[in-house]
């Protein structure tokens, strides 16, 4: 089985990513647990819902990475580190010309946004703009990385932000900051993983003094990356809008007590996302490089379409055979009245990650009108999550149908186009 792994780069990636990720879940599972059992039912339903805002607001974020993984894997395909410099000055300029007026727009909503989260204070809100532009550079920096397959530095930069930002949570619980600690502790994260990510991609600039000038510069197709930016912008938004949009609408329509159930549920259910969500990021980088080089990707497709499955179909049978257990172990008997509800979400949650990988493949070969499909169902799933989510049926119910419909538009893109896996 070993020497299997070792023979099969998707397997040996994935697993490289895999183990490093699942540290880094268990560490962010642990931040979630530990407050949780810190903090009041009540509160926790406001650091869920920040959490998913955060989310959804990181939305450039997840383009920029998704970008410089796409770009930085054409380059390693043709061992072209000098190009890759050079998109990475490029996307750290966009960041700084675009991400500043935009954080300095943000700031002004944030007692809008409060209000309809039924959050008392802004600060929280602030904390979180300040962590977000941080975020920007950490995606495209992470990006880069994984375009070169540098997955073991990708998870140890991973691992290293988890780390300080629970550290710091503890602290500043300890000290009394409360919902401002949790989330302070966020952009404490998001600054030690940047500062952190600059030492990985030593091995780019390092080429750039070796060459001692811009010969890779005009090489570079910029105009091709703005024309891919736009639909992943869009893709992406819709991506994170499926998988946290329903955390925000049931802290806006439901009680105190019920969001903070919901949010529980969710972090409990999602162990699944984020054990797979390695297969997406492993899938993209690989069967980008393959695009480019015209190979054929079927291949790596049908891998990680079977690891996917395997992961989800066993957590969704552990989760309907002991709920309880899993919610009192990980949260005590706060939330022993809604283990009925785990499973529901355990299949919610394995929609998504289909839904995730599905897009990532779409993407990575240039389909991009996956991107516009998603971003339609979502923005309906949200219209109707206003208007009927008023229950945590209601909600999870909505989002099960809206990624049902994501899989078969992603579905029909992939069959009706057989040249997405015959390149």
């Amino acid at each position: 089985m070993i020497q299997r792994i070792k023979n099969n780069a998707f397997a040996r990636n994935s697993a490289i990513l895999f183990a490093g990720s699942m540290v880094g879940n268990v560490l962010n599972y642990a931040f979630h647990l530990i407050a949780g059992r810190m903090i009041s039912v009540q509160v926790y339903g406001e650091v869920e819902s920040l959490v998913s805002l955060m989310n959804i607001i990181s939305v450039p974020a997840m383009t920029l990475a998704m970008v410089a993984t796409k770009y930085a894997a054409h380059c390693k395909a043709d061992d072209d580190k000098s190009g890759s410099y050079e998109i990475l000055k490029y996307l750290n300029k966009k960041v700084f010309t675009y991400g500043l007026p935009i954080f300095l727009l943000a700031l002004f909503t944030s007692p809008m946004i409060s209000h309809f989260l039924n959050i008392k204070s802004s600060v929280p809100l602030v904390i979180i703009w300040i962590s977000m532009f941080f975020s920007f550079l950490v995606a495209v920096n992470s990006g880069m990385l994984n375009g070169w397959q540098k997955f073991k530095d990708v998870s140890m930069l991973g691992i290293w932000g988890t780390v300080a930002k629970l550290i710091s949570m503890i602290v500043l619980v300890k000290l009394s900051f409360g919902l401002n600690g949790i989330v302070g502790s966020f952009m404490l994260g998001a600054v030690a993983s940047y500062i952190a990510s600059l030492g990985m991609l030593k091995f780019l600039t390092h080429e750039k003094e070796e060459c001692g000038h811009d010969k890779h510069e005009n090489l570079v197709d910029y105009a091709s990356m703005k024309k891919y930016i736009v639909p992943v912008f869009f893709g992406s938004l819709a991506i994170s809008m499926m998988g946290n949009i329903d955390m925000v609408i049931a802290k806006h329509n439901l009680d105190a007590l019920t969001a903070g159930q919901y949010g529980a549920l969710t972090i409990v259910a999602k162990i699944i996302f984020f054990a797979t969500g390695v297969i997406g990021s492993v899938l993209f980088s690989m069967s980008a490089g393959d695009h480019h080089k015209k190979s054929n990707s079927r291949k790596v497709l049908k891998n990680a379409s079977m690891l996917m499955a395997v992961v989800c179909l066993a957590a969704i049978g552990v989760y309907a055979i002991i709920p309880g257990q899993i919610l009192a172990l990980l949260f005590g008997n706060k939330y022993a009245s809604v283990a009925s509800y785990l499973v529901w979400f355990a299949i919610m949650v394995t929609f998504y990650s289909f839904v995730n990988m599905l897009y990532s493949y779409l993407l990575s070969v240039n389909k991009t009108g996956i991107s516009y499909l998603l971003l339609v169902i979502s923005m309906i799933a949200l219209i109707s999550l206003l208007f009927f989510g008023t229950s945590i049926k209601a909600i999870v119910g909505i989002i099960s149908i809206a990624q049902i419909a994501a899989i078969l538009a992603g579905l029909f893109l992939l069959f009706d186009n057989p040249r997405i896996i015959k390149t």
